[in-house]
């Protein structure tokens, strides 16, 4: 229904006022075709108005050409309106401002977040969601924590994939990691001291900061997490992604790992996060286990996301608390709702307990593989050894490219902007970027053609950084 402010004494007719208000509303964008405008009768019930007001406000808008008259079936915002030049006078300065801006797409996109869509099977959720939109138990509130079906199927998945040792009950359900961490800082009550990895996560960091958490950035060694610079500290808490840590694609030794979990049974109140990002997506070598699996001392949280495996448009998050942090967790967090829907936490419960999940990820790491053997081998192809130097490969959806050459950063990242090549810089993950630091780039494959790879890096090398030949036959 539409609201209008009418005033009975002013000297403007009621049906004036009420044209005045619906003609304005389309102008303004408000109305858009082919938006149904009330009946008569139910509006003039609704302004308290006689009915014969309403329709002699409809009757001129119709005359005008705002709106159409469609016979038994009511008015419509008039697709005609849509189609004029109208001058900026009639638009206000609302409009303007909430009008989209359109972004030119990257002539090569080398986005690190970035995921392939295309191979998803869209027939098998669409069908998974009819059936499941029949079900009158998903129109429910749910469970705060998750409905216990799709927690227990997450529980299941987790301890075979990751060595994850969880029950149903200690995995929380949330709309992603930002929603899960701000569930973490009411139940540290914003008292705890928080350790980071630099460079490492930085919209985390944001998170945790936006609390009023302090937040210690303890720089990396050998490419891991710095255990024994946390002696001395004041941290509580250290969040960690041992299994790939980003960005730097390294991976925590078995030895720091134990370190970090001695690190943290030595006081109460100590607790690990571990961040397991994108561990579906390895691609040499035998699986990493997760951190929580060697866990003996219940110090770990585990945290991790459907975003990279599916999309990061379905926003299901879980995390997987030590026993001993249930019944403080329930006490402080118990009143939020679970923030995804039930019916989006039923289709994504089926889509993994009857396999197409699994059946998803294997398909997406052969694609993935094959995207990044490509884009190993065009870096090797187009860039010389003396000048580039590759990490953080054989895992997750990007590689680094570390540049030893003679052009500077900003030279660089302008080179990129003007040939329409999207690139995401290594220094922007640090808190405090370290001395001789060697200028390197994320370049992320996902969302690249696969026979588009190696003509991408070549126009980097060529348009970028100078490049003219190929180096590896």
């Amino acid at each position: 229904m539409i609201t209008i402010t009418l005033d009975p004494h002013s000297d403007r007719p009621m049906y004036l006022q009420i044209y005045d208000h619906i003609k304005t509303e389309i102008l303004s964008g408000h109305l858009t075709h082919p938006e149904k405008l009330p009946s008569s009768r139910a509006f003039s019930a609704y302004l308290q108005v006689s009915r014969s007001t309403v329709d002699t406000a409809y009757a001129q808008l119709v005359a005008e050409g705002y709106i159409e008259a469609r016979e038994k079936r009511g008015y419509f915002v008039n697709s005609i309106l849509h189609t004029q030049n109208f001058s900026a006078k009639e638009f206000t300065e609302t409009t303007l401002i909430a009008s989209p801006v359109k972004e030119t797409a990257p002539r090569c996109d080398f986005n690190p977040d970035a995921i392939d869509t295309t191979h998803f099977p869209y027939s098998v959720w669409k069908s998974i969601g009819k059936n499941q939109l029949d079900n009158p138990d998903n129109f429910l509130s749910g469970h705060p924590f998750g409905t216990p079906e799709l927690r227990q199927a997450i529980a299941g998945y987790l301890h075979g994939s990751r060595g994850v040792d969880c029950t149903p009950g200690r995995v929380i359900v949330g709309a992603g990691l930002d929603y899960l961490l701000q569930m973490l800082c009411v139940l540290f009550e914003r008292k705890a001291v928080i350790a980071m990895e630099d460079p490492g996560y930085r919209s985390a960091r944001s998170i945790l900061s936006a609390n009023g958490y302090s937040v210690l950035d303890i720089p990396l060694r050998g490419n891991a997490f710095d255990v024994s610079a946390l002696s001395g500290t004041r941290a509580d808490i250290c969040y960690v992604t041992p299994s790939h840590q980003f960005p730097l694609g390294s991976v925590m030794s078995i030895s720091r790992r134990q370190e970090l979990l001695s690190w943290a049974g030595k006081k109460e109140g100590r607790y690990i996060i571990e961040d397991d990002h994108d561990s579906e997506f390895r691609y040499r070598g035998r699986p990493i286990p997760s951190l929580q699996s060697l866990d003996r001392n219940q110090k770990v949280i585990y945290i991790g996301t459907f975003s990279k495996a599916i999309s990061p448009a379905i926003r299901v998050g879980y995390m997987v608390l030590p026993e001993s942090l249930l019944p403080l967790y329930k006490k402080r967090c118990g009143n939020f709702a679970c923030p995804v829907s039930v019916t989006s936490q039923a289709v994504l419960r089926e889509f993994i307990v009857r396999g197409y999940f699994e059946k998803h990820l294997n398909r997406m790491r052969n694609i993935y593989k094959e995207k990044h053997d490509r884009m190993i081998a065009a870096i090797r192809q187009f860039f010389p050894e003396n000048l580039a130097e590759i990490s953080g490969d054989n895992a997750g959806l990007y590689v680094i490219l570390r540049y030893h050459g003679a052009l500077t950063e900003k030279e660089i990242e302008k080179n990129a902007e003007k040939n329409g090549i999207r690139l995401r810089s290594l220094g922007e993950y640090y808190a405090s970027t370290p001395a001789g630091h060697t200028p390197a780039w994320l370049l992320g494959f996902a969302n690249l053609k696969t026979e588009s790879i190696t003509s991408s890096v070549q126009f980097l090398a060529e348009r970028v950084f100078g490049l003219r030949a190929p180096y590896l036959s």
